[in-house]
């Protein structure tokens, strides 16, 4: 390229980079964020806890309980951290830092495979389209960055640059105690170890060395409260209540069944990337990316919470499958003017967010949480047992415990409590009883679900009782308290 335009690609990057930590700088919107951080206050005023220390569910799963409580100690402590310091806004600069740091990993690690400019933009660019839904301010942010760093460490070992692999263990240490994805992390490890080990064009000290890697980072990654409970709870879960009942384990197919038109459409695109990257890498015998590569997409296929790892993990081997097929446009098209094109694209993507105010914004997204309702409760000095949806749980754990303990909250520590809980939302016979025995001082609830505009029918049960009074009424829900 002519030394005039040699800065162009430099360029592109930076505003690749600043458009999409536009879009991904939204108000901080995911209804797990409070309790989580309600548990990295505890876990720092009063150590890690054995028992739920907001009296909200009784230790009836050791296994879960554990889990849940102590097994994302560190990202816990990070987040509250953050809020403390810097309030909500601080969380979702640090929610884009990560996501924008996944992404530059994503272009470097395509760069060191030798993937050039089509290959490299082309992914980077679907990749960042499948993000703009994703990134919810939950330690599941140090999975993502981890995840990148993991891998970026072993594709420079491909390369000769082995001593970075001594970094891996410390790596998956730190995130054994921030997040239950070092699993994930290990498990992949362990499929490139073994693809590896049987490769038999290799000395067998490096695939001496792969092995141990993958038993290193196992063993790290019991270096945690919780030891090889973390790895038993997959099998807890497997199955369960809590997993039918969470948006997070939709397929990735299926993402349009929960609203999320557009995040459909770049996912799929992504998948048919993957499948012709797969058939390349197949015909090039790139077997360790083959797998993980595959592993991934079947993964996704079945839960979308495992998409972000498909998207920062993968990318790369998608960029050098397809590279050969995208060369011969760039000679056509000529790097200067493609770099010029990309540019305008790029500031006219980031200028139209502008004018509608669509980027860079912060704040609490208003919607999601109870914030008047919240305070009307604090300010009126309700307390007692209240009955709540899951949504809200979390929230009005931060701000109103200890006076107010919610009937129900993300954690779910206790998966017998969603059954009667769905029945007393719907006011249905057995619900009606369930709610009685209870004993709840206090109802508090949205006027529906998110994804269904249906009114709870608990809402027109309390207001035909006469020992229950609506208190408070506003736009996303209702206040009852119990005549006494």
């Amino acid at each position: 390229m002519d030394a005039r335009w040699s800065a162009l690609p430099y360029l592109a990057l930076l505003l690749f980079l600043l458009t999409a930590a536009g879009y991904y700088a939204v108000p901080l919107w995911d209804s797990d964020f409070w309790w989580h951080i309600a548990s990295g206050r505890e876990i720092l005023q009063n150590g890690l806890p054995d028992v739920d220390p907001f009296g909200v569910f009784p230790a009836a799963d050791a296994v879960r309980n554990d889990t849940v409580l102590k097994g994302q100690w560190l990202g816990q402590v990070v987040l509250y951290g953050l809020y403390a310091a810097g309030g909500v806004d601080a969380v979702v600069a640090f929610r884009v830092a990560v996501l924008l740091a996944c992404l530059w990993l994503l272009f470097l690690r395509g760069r060191w495979l030798g993937a050039t400019a089509p290959a490299l933009w082309l992914v980077s660019v679907v990749v960042a389209l499948n993000l703009a839904e994703f990134g919810g301010e939950r330690p599941q942010l140090l999975s993502f960055l981890f995840a990148s760093m993991v891998f970026a460490l072993v594709d420079r070992a491909e390369h000769g640059r082995r001593r970075g692999l001594l970094l891996v263990p410390v790596i998956v240490l730190l995130w054994a105690n921030s997040h239950g994805g070092v699993i994930l992390g290990v498990v992949l490890l362990a499929l490139w170890a073994g693809v590896k080990g049987f490769d038999g064009s290799l000395p067998s000290a490096h695939r001496l060395q792969w092995v141990a890697l993958a038993v290193a980072s196992f063993l790290a990654s019991l270096l945690t409260p919780n030891g090889i409970q973390t790895y038993l709870y997959l099998f807890d879960l497997e199955g369960s209540v809590l997993q039918s009942r969470t948006s997070e384990y939709v397929s990735s197919l299926q993402l349009y069944t929960l609203g999320h038109a557009w995040p459909q459409l770049w996912a799929l695109v992504y998948f048919v990337l993957a499948a012709l990257a797969a058939v390349l890498l197949f015909r090039q015998r790139q077997w360790p990316r083959l797998a993980v590569l595959l592993f991934l997409a079947a993964i996704s296929v079945v839960s979308v919470r495992y998409l972000v790892f498909f998207l920062f993990l993968a990318g790369p081997y998608l960029m050098l499958a397809i590279d050969g097929l995208l060369k011969p446009l760039a000679v056509r098209v000529g790097a200067r003017w493609a770099y010029g094109l990309l540019c305008l694209a790029l500031l006219a993507v980031l200028l139209v967010g502008v004018a509608r105010g669509m980027v860079f914004r912060g704040g609490l997204y208003q919607p999601a949480y109870p914030v008047a309702i919240a305070d009307f409760v604090k300010q009126r000095g309700l307390q007692g047992r209240a009955f709540n949806n899951l949504e809200w749980g979390g929230y009005l754990l931060w701000q109103l415990s200890p006076a107010v303990t919610p009937y129900i909250d993300g954690r779910m520590l206790d998966q017998a409590r969603f059954p009667p809980y769905t029945h007393m939302l719907w006011a249905t016979a057995q619900g009606r009883q369930w709610f009685e025995r209870q004993g709840f001082d206090l109802v508090i609830l949205p006027h529906h679900g998110r994804y269904d505009p249906e009114r709870y029918r608990l809402i027109d049960y309390l207001s035909a009782r006469r020992d229950w009074q609506r208190v408070y009424t506003d736009a996303q829900g209702v206040v009852f308290v119990r005549r006494r």
